[in-house]
């Protein structure tokens, strides 16, 4: 593969700080659940994935922001339904890491709380509505589920095409 066949490097330094952000989000509230209710400890995490969550939000914007002024390389050939399956897995992976954290934001600022972002915060103009904050909480942590599938096949299809076809499309991030 040539160098014309790989991401421009901004877009391969984004996957990889979002993929890292979003990573530190999820570690964050999973060690959370080790600490007491109520515990400095516990509340130091809550604030990292909220902070976390948040630079995904803000990277995810400004990846899609360069993604749209720069080319990328075509998909070597391969069957139609491999590039369906990835352009649209491709596109579900945006959607979702820029819904997340919006979902998480809101959720926050319709149950009244401010929204931190390492060590700064802001509350949102919204009116409080405490149901509504809750039940954007609980999609928000249902869709952590969606996110752990798509990253998964992600990843999984990533390897597919390393280890078994071969074909050197995992070189394309580099």
């Amino acid at each position: 593969m040539t160098r014309s066949d790989n991401y421009p490097r901004p877009l391969v330094l984004l996957h990889w700080l979002v993929f890292a952000a979003a990573a530190l989000a999820v570690a964050a509230i999973e060690i959370k659940g080790f600490f007491p209710k109520g515990s400095p400890e516990r509340a130091q995490m809550t604030l990292w994935h909220e902070s976390f969550g948040l630079a995904v939000l803000l990277l995810m914007t400004l990846r899609l922001m360069v993604r749209a002024s720069v080319k990328v390389p075509p998909l070597p050939p391969g069957p139609r339904w491999m590039e369906l399956s990835a352009q649209a897995m491709h596109w579900l992976l945006y959607l979702l890491m820029l819904a997340m954290p919006v979902l998480g934001v809101l959720a926050l600022a319709w149950s009244g709380k401010p929204v931190p972002f390492f060590g700064a915060s802001w509350t949102l103009p919204l009116t409080v509505d405490v149901p509504l904050g809750r039940s954007l909480k609980n999609i928000h942590e249902a869709g952590a589920n969606l996110v752990f599938a798509a990253v998964g096949l992600h990843a999984a299809a990533a390897l597919w095409h390393q280890f078994v076809l071969k074909d050197g499309l995992l070189r394309r991030m580099k």
